[in-house]
Parts: structure tokens; sequence; C-alpha cells
């Protein structure tokens, strides 16, 4: 319960001074009043006393006279005596009764003075409240205004306003404390709001110095809170207002720190291990599909508390630049075979197309010569495709609207890696409706994903391997392309990261690659809006699935 100072500084006078009146009337009741009660008491007992021995007097002279009436023969020695008595006695009797009417008014009068008293004592008392309410009101104006003042800037400070300040100050020639406790608190304040708008500055400044950085920055301090993040790791973690949370919960969209059975976590690597660097590749809850490399490293800060700083980096952009790089060197390398070969493989055609002209043309086609020539004719003729298939996949696009014929392109790499297939002793079944299925991609981009499944088929696979290829039409138009072989397989604890990033621990069993194939071909199967899955049994084989919706729904990327 709120009590003023005011009142309690009134309430506390009057009660100091009604307990000191009520001992002192007390105390001069019991002291004074009763001393003299009792005295007046035993004055009053004695001249009653004396009274009661008075009127016994009397009475004896009375009798005595009567006696000396009825009986003249006694006679008196002093026949002045019985007169003088008995006057004596009645003076005796009005002067005692005397005394006790001026003990009377003496008692009186002594109470009478202390009714007195009591007026002076009841007028004194009016006078201290008066001066109470005196004092009450001067402490109001100079020490419980200014601080009720003080107070309320104080309470609107509370709630973050900065901008009040103690008005209404005293404009008096005699200033004292509290004067100068308003100023120096109107002061306070105006140095408290410049440094707290310095502080608001340097704080945007750190912001947009962070948000700057193309790459995500978070800082996590031991408890898993994130204290400040930049513009690039809300969208990487997908949130459109900024607001500190846990680190797990933002990024892996859990209630509990990550476990470390799934997670590698930055956090407790380094934080409890003492790591000073530690670098992991992870995929956040709103973007599964994008693989993040995350650099973490601890702040040194002189506080108590301890930081990590995560720098993270979306790969998808590493994975393209891979994918392009990949592209041009094999663009520039098959440009070069192909021409050699076309050209020498041109010039060979031309000879013996007339040779066939000059020397064959009015042979029997029955001729062994001739025949032969032929067969050769239609062999290098065969051979010649081969480059100008390799050709065709270098020739990059930059139009992802185009129509794919999915049996044409997939017919292309099948007879350019045929050789290669043969080599290794497996076989390749491809198997596709008769009429020509589409989807819109760019065709050298579907072209290499083809590739690298197919190829990661072959080195998965002994002698006497077979690769089924099988292209389907749904009846919902779904478009499926599923690659079978009966390799190796992949292990359980692969299985969810073979589309990761540089990851080699894949199935391959003589050779290990770079760990972009399967990466770049998830991210080239999603941007033309297809997906891929695999399923796979360890000693037995896998199966890679490509499924792109019907044509008419497959949005531009």
């Amino acid at each position: 319960m709120f009590i003023s100072l005011n009142r309690k500084i009134i309430y506390t006078i009057l009660l100091l001074f009604l307990v000191t009146a009520m001992i002192f009337i007390s105390t001069f009741y019991m002291v004074y009043g009763n001393k003299i009660q009792n005295e007046q008491l035993a004055s009053i007992q004695r001249n009653q006393q004396y009274i009661d021995l008075l009127y016994r007097n009397i009475n004896i002279s009375k009798e005595l006279r009567q006696i000396i009436n009825s009986h003249p023969d006694i006679k008196i020695s002093n026949p002045g005596y019985k007169a003088l008595y008995i006057d004596h006695s009645e003076e005796q009797l009005s002067a005692e009764q005397k005394k006790i009417s001026e003990m009377k008014k003496i008692y009186e009068q002594r109470y009478g003075a202390i009714q007195e008293s009591l007026k002076i004592f009841g007028i004194s008392t009016i006078l201290l409240v008066l001066t109470i309410i005196i004092l009450g009101l001067l402490i109001t104006k100079w020490i419980l205004n200014p601080i009720n003042k003080i107070a309320a800037v104080s309470a609107e400070i509370s709630t973050g306003n900065l901008s009040v300040r103690i008005k209404d100050i005293r404009k008096s020639l005699f200033k004292d404390e509290l004067d100068y406790l308003i100023t120096t608190y109107n002061q306070m304040l105006d140095n408290l709001q410049n440094v707290i708008s310095q502080v608001k500055e340097k704080e945007a400044f750190l912001q947009s110095l962070i948000d700057s950085i193309p790459d995500g920055i978070r800082v996590i301090d031991k408890d898993y809170n994130i204290v400040i993040a930049n513009k690039a790791y809300y969208n990487q973690v997908g949130q459109s207002q900024r607001h500190c949370t846990k680190c797990y919960e933002a990024s892996q969209k859990l209630t509990s720190p990550c476990p470390e059975e799934t997670f590698n976590c930055p956090v407790k690597e380094i934080l409890n291990h003492r790591k000073k660097t530690i670098k992991v590749i992870q995929q956040f809850h709103t973007a599964p599909n994008r693989h993040l490399s995350i650099n973490a490293a601890p702040m040194k800060h002189t506080g108590k508390n301890q930081y990590v700083v995560e720098a993270i980096r979306d790969l998808s952009d590493d994975i393209n630049f891979s994918h392009q790089q990949k592209l041009s060197s094999l663009g520039f390398l098959s440009t070069s075979i192909a021409h050699e070969i076309k050209n020498h493989l041109g010039a060979l055609r031309l000879i013996l197309e007339r040779l066939l002209d000059k020397f064959f043309a009015d042979k029997d086609d029955n001729d062994e010569i001739k025949k032969n020539l032929i067969m050769i004719y239609s062999e290098l003729v065969s051979c010649i495709a081969v480059p100008e298939r390799l050709l065709k996949l270098t020739r990059t696009s930059s139009d992802n609207g185009q129509h794919i014929n999915i049996k044409d392109s997939i017919l292309d790499i099948v007879s350019l890696l045929d050789f290669e297939a043969k080599s290794l002793g497996v076989s390749i079944d491809f198997s596709a409706p008769k009429k020509d299925i589409f989807i819109i991609g760019n065709e050298a981009d579907f072209k290499m994903v083809v590739i690298n499944i197919i190829l990661n088929a072959l080195k998965a696979m002994n002698n006497n391997g077979l690769l089924s290829i099988t292209v389907k039409q749904q009846r919902s138009g779904n478009i499926t392309i599923s690659f079978s072989d009966n390799g190796t397989g992949i292990a359980p604890e692969h299985i969810n990261r073979i589309f990761d990033p540089f990851f080699t621990g894949s199935r391959t069993q003589n050779t290990k690659g770079t760990g972009l194939g399967l990466s770049i071909a998830k991210t080239i199967v999603e941007n033309i809006g297809g997906s891929i899955s695999v399923n796979s049994t360890l000693g037995i084989g896998s199966c890679f699935t490509l499924s792109f919706p019907q044509i008419k729904t497959i949005a531009k990327k």
C-alpha cells in the first residue's frame, strides 16, 4: 500500500504528540491530582473529628447546664464558668467551620488551577496542530513536490522515454539541495540520452556493417541465444522479422540443443571442447535442399560471457560455379577433341566416297572389296556421329525454357558413354515410350545430370553389370526417369549424405571424385522443377529416380 511521504511525516508527528500528551496528562493527574485529593481528604477527616468533639463538648455543656438549672442546690465555685465555657465552644465551632470553608475554597482554587492548566494544554495543542499543518505545507512545498516531480520523471524514464525533463524548477534566490538535485538530475538525463544515442548509432553502424557482408553472420552466447545476426542470415533461416532466439530453434526448429549424434554443433565444440575454429556443413530446416558451410570461432571479450561467431556461406553459388567450370572445361576439351577427330574422319570419309565413286561405282554390290569398303564407310559415318553428339553436348545455353526431348537426350548420352560401359563389362538397357516426352529446362544441364548418374552407376559395378534406364509417364502426367544398377549399393549411414557437396564416402570402388557430381545433379533437377530420390541396398544395387511434373505445370526458374 502506497502512503505519501507527506502523510507519513504528519501522521508520525501527530502520533508522537498524542503519545506524549497522554503520558503527560496521566502523569500529571496521577502525581499532582491524587496528592491534592489525598491532602484534602485527610484535612476534611481531621476537621470532621474536631467538629465532632466540639459538638460533643457543646452537648455536654448543655446537659451540665440543664443539671445545674434543675438542681439549684448544686453550687459552682466559679459562677462565670458556664457562660464562658459555652461561648468559647461556640466560638471554636464557628472558627472551625470557617477553616473548613477556607480549605474548600483552597481546594476549589487548586482544582481551578488544574482546569486552567488543561485549558492552556488544549490551546497549546491547537497551536501545535496549526504548527504541524504549516510545517506539513512547507515540507510539501519544499521537499515533497520536488520529490514527486523526480518520481514522475523517473517513471517516464523507466518506460524508455528519455526526452522528459523536470520542469517548473523553483526560481528563488535561495537555492537548496533539492534545487541542485533537480538541476543535476536533468543534466544526468541529457548525458544519458547523448550516450544512448551514441550507443544506438554505433549499434546501427555495426548492424549495417554486418548486413553488408554477403555471408550469414550470427553471434551466439553460451546459452545458445543469438545475440546479433545480419540480413543474410535471416534470409538463410527464412525469417522475415529480426528477433533474437535460440540457434537450434532458428536453424533446426528444435526445442532443445542439437543432439551430438545428429549434428556437429560448433557452439559445443568451441565452448565445451575449447576448439579454436571449426568448419561444418549443415542444412537448415527452412531450406533442406541448400547446403551451408559454417565457419565458427570463439569471440574474445573482456567480460565473463563467452560468445561464438559463425560465418554461414551458401554453397549453392560455389556448386553452380563449379558446375559452370566443369561444363566450361568439358566444353573446351570436347570441342578440341571433336574438331580434331571430326576433321580427320571427315577427310577419310571423303577419300572413301571418291574411291567408291571412281573405282567401285560400276561393280556389283556383292563384290567383296566393295562390300568391305561400304562397311568401313558406314562405320566411319557412325564414328563421325560421336564427336557431333559431343559437340552438341558442349553447346551450353542460358535459355532455361527449352523443350527437352527426354528420349533423344538420354540416347545421346548412352551413345557417348557406350564405349566406356562396354570397357567396364557393363550393359545399358534403355526403355522409353514410343512417343516423345518433353520437359522444360536447359538441355545441356539435363544431359549433365544424366552423365553424372550414369558415370556413378558404371563406377559402382563390376563385369556383367547391368544399368537399366526407364522413362515413364504416369497417369497424373508426371514423368519419371529411373536409373537402376546391380552395383555395390550405398551404406545406410551414407544414404542421407550422398547429395551433400564434397561428400566422397560414396559407393564407388576404386576411384573417388570431388563429391560434387550428385550435388550438382540435384541442384539442376530442382532448378528445372523436378526432384531426385534414391533407394539402395548394400551389396544389391541402387536406383536413382528423377521426377518431373507435366510440362504445363513446370515454372521457369
